[in-house]
């Protein structure tokens, strides 16, 4: 049996009560829209399910439309798989010619599935949060903040901005922190970071979402002079701080917002412009 078939043979396990496959977006809202996520693991074999499940859809507009709105509107960094739900390409169609290269077409439907509520600015986090049954602690899966700021940069933050609602709120406060992650507990408790140390560029990514406030690095002090182009474990704060913009932002809207909130210099709005390309 290969791959197709042993999804088509188990799709029928994965359907909610309504007949429906989740569109990968509402399963996986902690995975950007490309991460490896999708081609190893559990991603990869729910991109299959949903191929499947796609394939079995009936083609007409309205049937698809109406098994989009019984879901999550996808971030906008889906756009062209919504708009492939949409209108499915006839079997044999050849991509030649099309427009899926062209960045005012492209554009143009972003704009279309906006006002249609089919995908929304920075709303992956809100379907996560819907699916939260209290809190996870990230010391439960990770030993030490620099890997959970490392390997699960944006489950870490949509916690981070989970945690910083329940602080806002008052009358909460976080269980004790395990020793591995000491250097959190006080920027967990009282949202305040304290002083960092730049060149600990994970450790302090890892405090800054504790304490729900992710400081850009000009807000640092740092100077684009800083940036190392490094993923390695040693990586400085400019490094660390693209590895979690990377996982943040779903749209040019959103990172928008933010360079705007922290007053972006013009060189490194340049910089953000180059390190992190979000339509």
């Amino acid at each position: 049996m290969d791959w197709k078939e042993s999804c088509r043979s188990r799709l029928r396990e994965h359907l909610d009560l309504r007949g429906d496959l989740a569109p990968p977006w509402e399963r996986f809202p902690d995975y950007e829209r490309h991460t490896i996520g999708w081609r190893m693991g559990a991603g990869e074999d729910w991109m299959g399910l949903w191929g499947v499940f796609l394939e079995q859809l009936a083609r007409d507009p309205e049937t698809r439309i109406a098994y989009l709105r019984r879901h999550p509107p996808a971030p906008v960094s889906w756009a062209d798989a919504v708009h492939e739900v949409l209108y499915p390409a006839k079997q044999g169609d050849d991509d030649d010619g099309d427009d899926d290269d062209d960045p005012a077409a492209a554009a143009q439907r972003r704009s279309a599935l906006l006002a249609q509520g089919l995908i929304a600015s920075d709303v992956a986090f809100t379907t996560w949060l819907g699916q939260q049954r209290g809190v996870r602690w990230p010391w439960e899966h990770h030993d030490t903040p620099e890997e959970a700021a490392r390997y699960d940069t944006r489950e870490l933050w949509f916690w981070s901005r989970q945690v910083a609602a329940l602080r806002g709120s008052g009358g909460w406060a976080p269980p004790a922190v395990p020793g591995g992650w000491r250097a959190c507990a006080s920027a967990l408790e009282s949202g305040d970071a304290g002083p960092v140390d730049p060149r600990q560029g994970l450790l302090t990514l890892a405090r800054l979402l504790c304490a729900g406030d992710v400081k850009a690095p000009w807000q640092l002090g740092l100077a684009l002079a800083d940036f190392a182009d490094s993923y390695d474990d040693d990586m400085g704060y400019v490094d660390a701080f693209r590895l979690w913009g990377m996982s943040a932002f779903d749209d040019a809207h959103q990172l928008r917002r933010y360079l705007e909130a922290t007053r972006a210099p013009s060189d490194w709005e340049a910089w953000i412009a180059d390190q992190l390309p979000i339509e």
